[in-house]
């Protein structure tokens, strides 16, 4: 379920966090030379807690446990450097501003010494670890078609998954040691017991476009019961990649499989949780919103709010809101046509703003109470779109089973849709989300999405 990475990461961030307070609580034995009573001290801990999650939500923000964000030593580094500072200046900030909440400064000092020393080393440490260690999993993909490729892509861009592609087994004799991502073409169907022997196979991924006569069923059953792990290659790239692909998927694959079951008890915890929600962001960006709706009048022509049909839940249209952030009338000769996200001519001075904070998609949330939309959930598209893409993309109709959202699971792992290849990318998003629609799901999204907006990525 979600990705193998979530996991591993949480009990990352678990251990980490665990060592951040011991950290506070060996400044505080080393500063007054005496054991600390948990009981008697229990504010002591709350303050040990609140600056453990201070350097937990920078070091979030700023990516450090996402390798592919800092790939290289020199974005590593600066990316800690950043988030360490960030840390170190809030908690700062705090105890100058309310001193009773944090530590005193002279143990808060030694504190944020001992904190940042630990974290620059952990993060190194646990970076090295990660991206060096051998790995502990052989996988044999029986395939060479384009979703066993790009399975093999992905799961080289993550090495800390310790998984080694020992290789590609095909039909085609021709193909055999050809290397068509990274691992060759290691042998054919009829090799497969030797190829399993003599590479130490833990697992199998099937990837067959056509099964029929070619599936080596027997085979696969005798590993299975041999401990070797066989498994959908389609099952097995939602783990990894966090998203369902649709090229060669099947609805008996979604049928039988886990998931895709929208309960009414889920849809009624989700529209609690999206009024509650809705209620308290316009409360507290009243003021927000009242400034937007100044400037955007001052800003150019035209009126304050836009207003477009979008397909919402079973195909029913609805009005949807947003502050308005091109200048007006801006498809009156071109009609409908994909935004060009940030290089969009059409967008005004305060709109560039408004979209890079996303702070043009707030009156969305009238949407929400009204009923038309969720806080997490697809992006709801306009119908001339819909039509020309459920016409194109199988599946693509299966987005309206839920309400559309104002984030959802593509939007904090993909960016601007300005394409039919991009659309493509961000269903298969969707298709994952649906497939695995929970409380703790959205909860994750919002609070990627709060990063999304910060660091300004993503769309």
């Amino acid at each position: 379920m979600w990705r193998y990475l979530a996991f591993r990461k949480f009990g990352a961030v678990t251990a980490e966090s665990i060592l951040l307070l011991c950290c506070s609580l060996a400044t505080y034995h080393l500063r007054y030379n005496a054991p600390l009573d948990a009981f008697e001290n229990r504010y002591f801990l709350v303050k040990a807690v609140l600056i453990a999650v201070v350097f937990q939500l920078c070091l979030h923000l700023n990516d450090l446990y996402n390798l592919e964000a800092t790939r290289t030593s020199k974005q590593f580094l600066l990316r800690l450097f950043q988030a360490i500072l960030l840390a170190s200046a809030i908690l700062a900030t705090v105890q100058y501003i309310a001193p009773d909440l944090i530590f005193g400064r002279e143990i808060l000092k030694f504190t944020l010494i001992l904190s940042s020393m630990f974290v620059a080393l952990w993060h190194t440490a646990l970076r090295f670890y990660l991206s060096s260690r051998t790995p502990h999993t052989n996988l044999l993909v029986l395939g060479t078609g384009p979703l066993a490729r790009e399975l093999v892509r992905e799961v080289l861009r993550h090495p800390e998954l310790g998984i080694k592609i020992v290789g590609f087994v095909g039909d085609n004799p021709q193909l055999v040691g050809v290397s068509i991502v990274n691992p060759k073409v290691v042998g054919v169907y009829q090799e497969l017991p030797q190829l399993v022997a003599n590479n130490k196979v833990d697992g199998i991924i099937v990837e067959l476009q056509d099964r029929r006569g070619k599936l080596p069923i027997r085979e696969l059953l005798d590993f299975k019961t041999q401990g070797i792990a066989v498994e959908d290659a389609t099952t097995f790239y939602e783990r990894v990649a966090g998203k369902i692909p649709i090229e060669n998927l099947k609805p008996s694959w979604m049928v039988f499989n886990s998931g895709f079951s929208v309960s009414p008890t889920l849809l009624f915890e989700k529209r609690v949780i999206s009024v509650l929600a809705s209620s308290i962001i316009l409360f507290l960006f009243s003021p927000v919103l009242l400034l937007l709706m100044i400037a955007i009048k001052l800003d150019s022509k035209g009126p304050i709010f836009f207003r477009q049909e979008r397909v919402g839940q079973n195909g029913r249209s609805f009005t949807l809101w947003k502050f308005r952030s091109m200048r007006e009338n801006a498809e009156r000769d071109s009609g409908p046509v994909w935004s060009a996200g940030a290089a969009d001519k059409r967008v005004t001075r305060i709109g560039k703003l408004m979209r890079r904070t996303r702070l043009d998609e707030l009156p969305q949330l009238f949407n929400v109470l009204s009923g038309d939309m969720s806080i997490v959930g697809p992006r709801p598209e306009r119908p001339h779109f819909v039509q020309q893409l459920a016409e194109t993309i199988p599946f693509y109709q299966l987005r309206h089973v839920v309400k559309p959202g104002l984030t959802g699971w593509a939007q904090i792992n993909y960016g601007y849709a300005n394409s039919l290849e991009h659309t493509v990318e961000k269903l298969q998003y969707d298709l994952f989300y649906i497939k695995n629609m929970s409380c703790l799901l959205d909860a994750m999204i919002l609070f990627e999405t709060v990063k999304t907006v910060l660091v300004r990525k993503g769309s």
